[in-house]
């Protein structure tokens, strides 16, 4: 619904002076309130091509209701009628509501309800729901989670979008649950402190080691804070605003005891509490990772602030906690933070805010920091002065990869300023894909949009240099900025940055057959390349010899017993795992293939410890005792793009003897993925849940390692043959 949302993006938004306490007036959310034909404080947002009618309600004589409905020769997107709340409202939750009834509305159009916390704060709208058709009244609601601390004003709309009509009544705002008439104007207390909500109010400062060494203390000190102080955990005080009230003080501090003094009394200033020594009697085959406390044993200061800081890492974790909670029947953490979409990239107190924040988020609920390559701590130390100096989108997306690679998990994906992080890699690419067979990179595919002047090359031309660099010297250069679990999944990555450039022509040395060749190639904007079109493969096919291939990312749950028929007197079956699956496969076959009831996994999560400790908390089993499952041979096809989910189905089908892995190794993150929210609208992932063999050996990292390591041949490539499915038939047909 990209034409409505852009409209209400760009609507004026109206500010309002927040009053103390104070309850906010009735804006006739309910259009009961009529003037000229139209409810009161609501307006048409652009609808041309639509009437707008207040009727008589279908229940309740003394009421209206709304009716919206395209002109006969009307040729408008939609229509829309919206009312502006020019508030900033307390509480958790908002909700607008209503009732809802349409006639032959089209097939590409619908009506719904609107909600929007702005300015950008987030947005919500009924387009999934997709009501079009005729449908006799029913009640519809859009709810959203608020965020006063960085929301001016609320927008509410009823909208049809194509032809058709559509009624609304019985229109309700509700916030908690409570009519939002009844809720308080944001700030009821604190007013002072909304200084802070889109302004650090800290200035440049001096780039010295001594300041750097301040500023990791701080972040180390304010994260501890932030996820143990009962206090703070509670909701009490606002963490992102008292880090900048008193980043100031500290910077200005002009010694070493000054600075301890200071620290002590910040941390005295969010109150006392009580620390519980004596921990939960886990036994050592329990625990999967112990929480790290040692970075408060390195710190400079005296042991009173060090044992201060102990005691508050023994304070046992308040429910519901104001910053974290975790994500109900998986159990991977949930971090309720602000976005500050709309503060300028120039304010150097919210571009440390995203470090610290991130850092201390990767401290206290990464599953897998043990395996981590750089001591985390050092990791702080060194981006310190990378964030401080990123005062261009570029550079701030560069920081930003570079310190997500440091955690070493293919599942640290981001949303930056761009998309296609044109800034860091450039804004023009090629209309060919690549990979790393091994370590040559390959011509696997040519897009649709092919420029004539490149179709020089062909599918399995070997590149050996881009404009004038050898493929070695440009992975060097770019592995900086990619996430990634092993250098199987990196070199997956790589080829999709190593091809960009800003350059209208890029000169690529390559061989075909032992042959050089050097061509200049054209390039395109990045953003107008078209998508490599792929052919479907079947969900289900048929092969000479008795043997059925799946395709795991087509497959679907209505697939189930077309391929569980298919099997029946088959000699083998191939799971092909090289893409991420659309259905539960080794649930959906459990009940064929598993002749007996298997552990195949075991998790380690925090859910319900302190911060920073991990137990091995659940198992998952797959299949029954069954003296009928199939006999055929199973075969997982595997290579760097089966990851996730894909590699949690390998390990429950590799516990049916003789089944067997076949490709090379998997990208090695597993575990359901957590977000962490990151100032300026920024976001980014990492495996939210440790996952590990029954044994407790690690998948992180290691992934699956197949039993018959095939990797595709040039020859291969070159000719379209699938030669990892030939080696998986192979295997069933000639074991």
């Amino acid at each position: 619904m990209k034409k409505i949302t852009l409209l209400f993006l760009l609507l004026f938004v109206r500010y309002v002076l927040f009053a103390q306490g104070e309850q906010v007036q009735s804006y006739n959310v309910d259009q009961q309130r009529i003037d000229n034909g139209l409810p009161v404080n609501w307006f048409l947002a652009e609808s041309k091509g639509y009437t707008f009618t207040m009727e008589k309600h279908s229940t309740y004589a003394d009421k209206k209701q709304l009716r919206i409905s395209s002109m006969p020769d009307g040729n408008g997107y939609s229509g829309v009628m919206m009312l502006n709340i020019p508030e900033n409202l307390e509480g958790k939750e908002i909700i607008f509501e209503g009732k809802i009834k349409t006639e032959n509305i089209a097939e590409d159009g619908f009506a719904g309800l609107f909600l929007q916390l702005k300015p950008k704060v987030d947005i919500e709208n009924m387009e999934a729901t997709k009501l079009n058709g005729t449908h006799d009244w029913q009640t519809f609601g859009v709810r959203l989670k608020l965020k006063p601390k960085e929301t001016h004003s609320i927008a509410i709309a009823t909208y049809l979008i194509g032809k058709g009509t559509a009624w609304f009544a019985d229109l309700t705002l509700k916030i908690d649950g409570k009519d939002y008439t009844r809720a308080l104007k944001y700030p009821s207390v604190n007013k002072a402190d909304t200084l802070y909500n889109f302004n650090s109010q800290l200035n440049e400062f001096p780039l010295t080691p001594v300041n750097i060494e301040k500023l990791a203390h701080v972040a180390q000190i304010w994260g501890l804070l932030k996820y143990f102080h009962p206090a703070v955990t509670s909701g009490k005080w606002d963490m992102d605003t008292e880090l900048f009230k008193f980043l100031p003080t500290l910077l200005a501090s002009p010694d070493h005891h000054t600075s301890e003094r200071m620290l002590a009394a910040w941390i005295g200033h969010f109150g006392s509490f009580h620390s519980k020594t004596a921990q939960p009697a886990d036994t050592e085959a329990e625990i999967a990772t112990e929480a790290d406390d040692q970075w408060i044993d390195k710190l400079p200061y005296s042991d009173k602030l060090k044992d201060t800081l102990k005691s508050l890492c023994h304070v046992m974790p308040v429910v519901p906690n104001r910053y974290i909670s975790y994500l109900k029947g998986v159990g991977n953490p949930v971090f309720d933070e602000y976005n500050y979409k709309t503060v300028p990239l120039s304010d150097v107190g919210f571009r440390l805010l995203g470090l610290f924040r991130y850092w201390n988020a990767i401290h206290y609920f990464n599953p897998n920091q043990k395996l981590m390559a750089q001591p985390w701590d050092k990791v702080l130390s060194d981006f310190i002065p990378v964030f401080v100096r990123a005062t261009s989108k570029a550079s701030l997306d560069a920081a930003y990869l570079q310190l997500f690679s440091k955690i070493n998990d293919t599942h640290a994906f981001a949303s930056l300023s761009d998309f296609y992080y044109r800034g860091v890699f450039g804004s023009r690419g090629v209309a060919f894909k690549t990979c790393f067979n091994q370590d040559q990179l390959v011509v696997t595919q040519l897009g649709d949009d092919q420029f004539k002047a490149g179709q020089e090359l062909q599918i399995g031309d070997v590149i050996q240099e881009i404009s004038g660099k050898p493929i070695s010297s440009i992975c060097d250069s770019l592995r900086q900025y990619v996430a990634a679990s092993n250098e199987s999944a990196r070199k997956r990555d790589l080829p999709r940055w190593m091809l960009r450039t800003e350059d209208s022509l890029m000169l690529l040395k390559a061989s075909r057959e032992d042959k050089e060749f050097a061509i200049y190639v054209p390039t395109r904007k990045i953003n107008i390349i078209k998508n490599f079109s792929e052919e479907a493969k079947p969900a289900i096919r048929k092969m000479k010899g008795g043997i059925v291939v799946v395709d795991i990312g087509t497959f679907r749950d209505s697939d189930t017993k077309r391929l569980k028929d298919s099997l029946q007197n088959q000699k083998g079956l191939i799971l092909d795992y090289r893409n991420y699956p659309s259905a539960s496969v080794h649930y959906e076959l459990s009940d064929m293939v598993f002749p007996s009831q298997q552990e195949f996994v075991i998790l380690s999560m925090n859910f319900g410890l302190r911060p920073g400790r991990f137990l091995y908390r659940s198992s998952d089993k797959v299949g029954a005792q069954n003296p009928n499952a199939f006999k055929g041979k199973i075969v997982m096809l595997v290579n760097e793009t089966t990851q996730s989910a894909s590699e949690f189905q390998v390990m429950a089908f590799r516990t049916i003897p003789g089944s067997l892995v076949v490709g090379s190794q998997t990208a090695g993150a597993d575990g359901n993925v957590s977000s962490v929210p990151l100032p300026l609208g920024y976001s980014t992932f990492f495996s939210g849940l440790g996952v590990y063999y029954p044994d407790k050996t690690e998948t992180q990292g290691v992934g699956i390692v197949p039993d018959r390591i095939v990797y595709p041949s040039i020859y291969g490539i070159r000719e379209k043959q699938d030669e990892l499915l030939q080696a998986g038939i192979d295997a069933i047909l000639k074991p």
